[in-house]
């Protein structure tokens, strides 16, 4: 006769089916997103950090390097910073007399563009460093959140404030990135193999955007190719109902102007289920260890 507790856990063919169809399709749809960001080669996930609301959104927007433009648009911050980045890839790769004289006119070349593009943009990023109070106090306005028609006012005031340096720090982005790839093509080839490339960054917290966002791909796959293979699921399971738990994080419900995140607190509980209800072992690499366990401890 079996004990209540055992009667209890048991799930059925239907229930065993059912799991094995909700961990190849959560798999599917995992992998499905690595390789499409994979093959795309134009993920970013500054959109999805820099729109984050709620009580969250400072710690997800401090992701974002730069996020308010501040360092970019401060010329001694700039200077400093490519000074520092000529330094570092002069440095990194050994550069001899006639490549870091090659370096120091480019460092001179990008100072001089971006001088260029201040003087061109002046006037806007002169009204833009004068509204960071105004949005401040718009900010902790409760008015401003409580009630929607002020907070959809505020919403625009701010999206027209950042609108106003738009188009400058694109120019200073692209600036940066010919910083980069000049600098990079001064190294040999022998010298790129060593090493490999040398990044310009500029702000942003413990974990940079471009690590991000190389990170996430491989995350999506190897989380997806897991699952479908029922390989480590209470592991796979877990880190995906966690990642998917920072998506509806950085929109926490509730918060004025938050996104609605349905799908994702959804597929986030499926993804908790999956790795606590021993899926892997219906149909799954899983099943392995498991019986080897079971057997040894009836031994």
């Amino acid at each position: 006769m079996q004990s209540a507790n055992s009667t209890y856990r048991r799930i059925g063919l239907l229930g065993v089916l059912a799991l094995v169809c909700l961990r190849l399709t959560v798999g599917w749809h995992f992998y499905m997103e690595g390789v499409t960001k994979v093959r795309e080669g134009s993920f970013s996930s500054v959109g999805f950090l820099g729109a984050a609301k709620g009580p969250l959104a400072p710690e997800f927007q401090k992701m974002v390097p730069d996020y308010d433009g501040r360092i970019r648009l401060d010329r001694n911050a700039m200077v400093t910073a490519y000074s520092s980045y000529v330094d570092r890839v002069r440095n990194t790769y050994s550069f001899n007399p006639n490549q870091t004289k090659d370096a120091e006119q480019i460092k001179a070349d990008t100072i001089a563009r971006w001088d260029a593009i201040d003087a061109e943009w002046s006037p806007q990023i002169n009204e833009y460093f004068k509204g960071f109070e105004r949005i401040a106090e718009l900010a902790v306005d409760p008015k401003r959140s409580d009630v929607a028609s002020l907070r959809a006012q505020r919403d625009e005031i701010e999206s027209k404030w950042r609108g106003l340096v738009k188009p400058t720090l694109s120019a200073i982005d692209k600036n940066n990135a010919n910083l980069e790839s000049r600098l990079i093509a001064i190294a040999t080839p022998n010298q790129r193999s060593t090493v490999g490339a040398v990044s310009f960054e500029i702000g942003g917290g413990l974990l940079s955007v471009r690590l991000i966002d190389k990170i996430i791909p491989i995350f999506d796959m190897s989380v997806g190719i897991l699952l479908i293979l029922g390989l480590l699921t209470p592991v796979a399971g877990v880190a995906a109902g966690l990642f998917l738990g920072s998506v509806v994080l950085s929109q926490f419900p509730g918060s004025p102007g938050a996104l609605p995140t349905y799908f994702q607190a959804v597929e986030m509980v499926a993804c908790f289920v999956l790795a606590f209800s021993d899926s892997g072992r219906y149909a799954g690499l899983d099943f392995f260890p498991w019986a080897f366990w079971k057997n040894r401890a009836a031994k």
